[in-house]
């Protein structure tokens, strides 16, 4: 009887270490899902961050080409204009073409930041094709 409830014993001892290790492995298969998910979702986030990103400069560079052009036609007007309405004109359009070059060095400072100080390199630049277009809406209407 003492050796049945020995064997016993021991069986029971053995379950409970077969049982642990179990745990202990479904523990780990649970982690290394939770750890490979993390990963996908993370790697998911960038390159959705990664596309967002070259929207917005695809999006910014077709408005300041489209200024460009707008520019260009400014210009041709502007030679038409009356000598003194011109020489007001051309500094005006003089103006306009520093706040293109600011722009275009956003645009060109946006494609190549990192992650980290994207967001603000972005405000700036938006900021910067904000002003190019409230000055080119300025002098437009001062166009005769």
């Amino acid at each position: 009887m003492r050796c049945r409830w020995l064997r016993g014993v021991f069986w029971v001892a053995i379950t409970g270490l077969i049982v642990c290790q179990n745990v202990g492995a479904e523990s780990t298969t649970g982690t290394d899902k939770i750890v490979k998910e993390a990963r996908e979702t993370i790697e998911a986030t960038k390159e959705y961050t990664v596309q967002q990103k070259e929207a917005i400069e695809r999006k910014a560079q077709e408005e300041f080409a489209a200024l460009q052009r707008q520019i260009t036609e400014l210009r041709g007007k502007v030679t038409k204009a009356s000598d003194t309405t011109r020489a007001e004109l051309q500094k005006s359009l003089n103006e306009l073409e520093k706040k293109k070059g600011g722009v275009r060095e956003q645009l060109d400072e946006l494609k190549h930041t990192t992650d980290k100080k994207w967001q603000d390199v972005q405000d700036r630049m938006n900021s910067a094709l904000h002003e190019l277009k409230q000055s080119y809406q300025k002098l437009l209407s001062r166009m005769p």
